[in-house]
């Protein structure tokens, strides 16, 4: 069995495994806060539409009246270290490792 290592294309770390083929790995970076580097938390969905930036559409906002919120469809974690917390949107990075 041999030593595969790739690096992420996010943050530059390097990340090997003991394998004898390669593969594909998902780097944890996008679990780290950006502005502290602590560990966030997954995003717990609120289902109201509202919550999304659905304003734009004229179906919940036909005044286009309602405030703009930071969280999205795409967050997927949340830091709640800071005021207001910080919601991410950044995705796994898959890393090749051969």
């Amino acid at each position: 069995m041999g030593l595969v290592q790739g690096v992420c294309s996010n943050c530059g770390k390097k990340i090997r495994r003991k394998s004898s083929v390669p593969l594909i790995v998902t780097c944890d970076c996008h679990k780290f806060c950006p502005l502290c580097n602590s560990l966030m938390e997954p995003y717990k969905v609120d289902l109201d539409p509202k919550t999304y930036r659905n304003e734009d559409s004229p179906l919940w906002d036909p005044l286009s009246c309602a405030n703009k919120s930071e969280a999205s469809v795409n967050v997927v974690y949340i830091c709640h270290l800071h005021s207001p917390p910080y919601f991410s949107t950044t995705q796994p990075v898959e890393v090749l490792l051969k």
